[in-house]
């Protein structure tokens, strides 16, 4: 499976005009979405069945978005929530959202229809931003709705993803341009009597950019869950020749750095580059006798079966002694 930007997506998406151009009728549209030939995005929009299946569920949830906004013939929608973290390339952990979101005034609100749910509520100009063309809430807007709305595991991966939007890379991380962030989505979450803001409240609290994959958010909220004294994150370890070798997760206390595996490092052919999946695992056990040599700490490796839920997170954790000290 694959991402795809706006971009990209705007060339696998069609509209029934464009396949009526080229010789398409209502019957043969309808026969090549029942014989699993097109995928109907949303009402009157589609993409090649083999295209829709390829993509991630962000991608997919970013197509419906761009449809939505290609079928708008008034007023252009502001897009939330999720749909505003798929705009903002956020990560959508475990989320599969079934209607696009947008905010309506409480003046012009209207009920929402098929694929389309509709947010009521005041939307300030300074929280609505603008990507390729395309209305959205503000980035801290839109972990604000989310950090209030989603699963806590989901909403801390997003909140995570975005700070790294705004901060970069873990070995090259501007902690000023992520304290500005996390200094608006502090005051959002001052708000009172908001649906959800005490757990907004908690993502808030816990959000840290330098994660680089949604699993290590997971894992944190987890050891967070568990009663873990907060862990260190993306901790640097000198590597032979001079370079870095950079850990997710570290327990000080215990002594241990926890990675993060999950399977698309070893399968994933732009993640691996020109290696083999043999040469990866070959690459990590090097990487990982080092690591243990030269700091003494132990290397805990975990995948998101493991993390799926608190129990499990727990019975694997304890299956390396691995106990909260605080």
């Amino acid at each position: 499976m694959r991402h795809a930007d706006l971009h990209e997506l705007d060339d696998l998406l069609f509209d029934r005009s464009r396949l009526e151009r080229d010789g398409w009728t209502s019957r043969s549209i309808r026969g090549a979405v029942e014989e699993g030939r097109l995928h109907r995005v949303r009402r009157g929009w589609f993409m090649r069945r083999e295209e829709w299946d390829d993509l991630w569920p962000e991608s997919r949830h970013r197509a419906e978005v761009l449809a939505t906004a290609g079928s708008t013939t008034t007023a252009r929608p502001v897009f939330s929530h999720v749909s505003a973290a798929v705009l903002w390339n956020l990560p959508l952990h475990r989320v599969r959202p079934q209607r696009v979101h947008v905010m309506a005034e409480r003046a012009h609100h209207r009920h929402s229809v098929p694929g389309i749910l509709r947010h009521e509520g005041a939307l300030p100009a300074a929280d609505i931003d603008e990507i390729a063309g395309i209305r959205v809430t503000s980035l801290s807007r839109t972990v604000y709705d989310v950090a209030r709305t989603l699963n806590p595991e989901a909403a801390l991966a997003i909140a995570d993803a975005a700070i790294a939007h705004v901060a970069g890379d873990p070995w090259a991380f501007d902690a000023l341009a992520a304290d500005v962030l996390l200094r608006a989505l502090a005051r959002r979450a001052r708000t009172t009597g908001a649906r959800g803001i005490r757990q907004a409240r908690e993502i808030v609290s816990l959000a840290d950019g330098r994660a680089q994959l949604p699993l290590e958010s997971v894992t944190r909220y987890r050891l967070h869950q568990l009663g873990f004294a907060r862990p260190l994150v993306q901790v640097p370890v000198a590597a032979p020749g001079g370079g870095v070798f950079w850990m997710d997760l570290g327990l000080e206390a215990a002594r241990t750095f926890i990675e993060c595996d999950g399977l698309s490092k070893y399968l994933d052919p732009s993640l691996r580059g020109a290696r083999t999946t043999e040469q990866v695992l070959l690459d990590e056990k090097a990487r990982e006798d080092w690591v243990r040599g030269t700091t003494g700490w132990r290397v805990v490796r975990i995948d998101s079966a493991d993390m799926r839920s608190v129990d499990s997170a727990d019975a694997r954790f304890r299956a390396f002694g691995l106990r909260p000290t605080r």
